[in-house]
């Protein structure tokens, strides 16, 4: 192996798991805080009105002849508002006051795209001129590559900082240096030689991160599982964070997302199909969380690009629409529900008007959870219900 060979390999390992040699030699180490937050993204544009349901209201049945949650099926939160049936596995935490509604979240000048809005949720930007996320401006300010993960198959834009991008790992144990085969010992021996310029560089940030990989790994192997999850892909990732928090590497944001929930046909059955996949994933979480000994140091917040129309279409489905709610759930959550139920006679083109920029919500978890200046990381100053004990 010569020396361009070497750098090559160092690059390329190193980026595997940071995007940038610069950050590594402050690694890990630098996380710091003892807080996790954990992002649940549901793409496709969660249908609100059949999450938290306004059963009490007539207008809401008169617009979803057939696709409307029925009174007998809701989970009764209070005398107007109930969880669609699919989430009875979080009704013990709305009971324990640990899981909370926010009403009517949305931003100016509302975008039905799924790309467009999901970047504005992403970049914390609805002018869309940001390339960044708002978590890759976490990592920015904290000056630490490895505060913040994404579980699943690519980086979503919010772990996009403007450097470098946040790790995106399929699953935990897919969080390791791998070189091509047959020169795993050259490398290793190559590692050792002295070096001087940009090759000492790199060489230096190399060990650093093998050293950090490997102790993630370490810690990993050392997490057993406090809860029995459900089967999936969805819940699989969630045991994968626990596992990264109970592996104590650290990190300050844990990213993760459910998807398909784009119901223009048939949603009923699929929609109750993924809100129970999240529910009962959610659960087995929380229980994992509470057997770790974690729970006080965790808290879910869970959103989606945008609400659906308020009257169901002819396919028994419902189209692209403007605000919608987001939860928050653990024992550092203020239960209930944060804001005003949207006006179903006081529409905005068929929407229910938003009062709730989501940048405010991001702000009480920035400043009241992270403890990190969230006009620096958000770009302004907002603000939002005290969703946070």
């Amino acid at each position: 192996m010569n020396r361009r060979d070497f750098l090559k390999l160092s690059a390329l390992a190193v980026s595997v798991t940071s995007g940038v040699p610069g950050f590594l030699a402050r690694a890990a180490a630098q996380a710091g805080g003892d807080k996790t937050l954990v992002v649940i993204q549901l793409t496709g544009g969660n249908d609100g009105l059949n999450t938290l349901v306004p059963y009490s209201n007539g207008a809401y049945y008169a617009a979803r002849p057939h696709i409307a949650v029925t009174r007998k099926d809701v989970l009764t939160l209070n005398a107007d508002l109930g969880m669609h049936p699919g989430l009875k596995p979080l009704m013990k935490f709305w009971d324990a006051g640990q899981l909370g509604w926010l009403e009517n979240v949305g931003y100016p000048n509302p975008n039905r795209s799924h790309f467009a809005s999901m970047a504005i949720w992403h970049t914390a930007d609805p002018t869309q001129a940001a390339s960044d996320g708002w978590i890759g401006r976490i990592a920015q300010t904290i000056g630490d590559p490895f505060c913040a993960s994404n579980i699943g198959n690519a980086t979503p834009l919010a772990l996009q900082a403007a450097d470098f991008s946040l790790p995106s790992l399929s699953s935990v144990d897919s969080f390791q240096v791998k070189l091509p085969a047959g020169v795993q010992g050259a490398f290793e021996a190559m590692l050792g030689e002295p070096r001087q310029g940009e090759a000492a560089y790199l060489q230096q940030a190399t060990k650093q991160m093998l050293l950090n990989t490997a102790r993630v790994q370490n810690n990993l192997g050392k997490y057993r599982s406090g809860a029995q999850y459900p089967e999936g892909k969805f819940a699989a990732s969630l045991q994968d964070i626990a596992r990264l928090i109970a592996g104590g590497n650290g990190q300050r944001v844990l990213y993760t997302s459910l998807g398909s929930f784009d119901t223009h046909a048939g949603q009923r059955a699929e929609q109750d199909e993924l809100l129970g996949e999240l529910a009962a994933g959610l659960a087995a979480f929380q229980a994992d969380l509470e057997m770790q000994g974690l729970a006080d140091k965790v808290v879910v917040m869970g959103f989606s690009e945008f609400g659906r129309r308020v009257a169901e279409n002819d396919s028994a489905g419902t189209d692209h629409g403007q605000g919608s709610v987001m939860f928050v759930l653990g024992r550092g959550v203020k239960g209930g529900i944060h804001g005003d139920s949207p006006d179903l006679e006081n529409l905005a083109d068929g929407d229910i008007r938003y009062k709730q920029d989501f940048r405010g919500v991001y702000a009480q978890a920035l400043d009241h959870w992270l403890k990190l200046p969230s006009p620096q990381i958000l770009g302004g100053q907002f603000s939002g219900p005290a969703w946070l004990n």
